[in-house]
């Protein structure tokens, strides 16, 4: 009988805590976009107002932003100082991808970056800032649509989670 009932727990813990894991996810990638559009704004400001090459101006945001996007943009930075010379866009799409799994984002979201990539640092100034400003109203409109997702979605796989626990354990006893 404790058997059951310590199996009973686990199997209900268990399928909570899935639930809470997907629904963090709906919880992350909201936060991820807000903070890549404050690490680009910075990005736009240092190349626009400061006429900050790029690796300079990659170091200096990087030590302004959040952690998870500043080791992205350091990142970013060694590859494009490194001795293999990678273009700027050769060394956001590597970058990006060594990354990618460490971001909360959609298939979508990674186009968008990685579109930005391509035009990075292959063009002028005021070319990089049209590229820059699109890029952030594109992640402007992701991040109103993670906002709506996470609304519709978060409480449903948390309670989603504990109801398959429930329903597991009731359907084994």
């Amino acid at each position: 009988m404790l058997f059951k009932i310590l199996g009973a727990i686990l199997v209900i813990f268990s399928s909570t805590m899935i639930g809470f894991i997907i629904a963090g996810y709906y919880q992350q990638r909201p936060r991820t976009l807000r903070n890549l559009q404050q690490a680009l704004s910075m990005l736009e400001t240092e190349i626009d107002y400061g006429q900050t090459p790029l690796p300079e101006a990659l170091k200096n945001v990087s030590r302004s932003c959040d952690p998870e996007i500043s080791k992205f943009l350091e990142r970013v930075r060694q590859l494009l100082l490194s001795i293999e010379g990678f273009t700027a866009g050769e060394a956001w799409e590597k970058s990006l991808r060594e990354f990618r799994s460490q971001f909360p984002l959609q298939e979508s979201d990674f186009e968008i970056l990685t579109s930005f990539g391509k035009y990075l640092g292959s063009s002028d100034k005021d070319d990089q800032i049209r590229n820059l400003k699109l890029t952030l109203s594109q992640l402007r409109q992701q991040e109103v649509l993670a906002v709506e997702e996470k609304q519709k979605n978060e409480k449903m796989w948390r309670y989603l989670g504990v109801l398959t626990g429930l329903t597991v354990v009731l359907l084994l006893y």
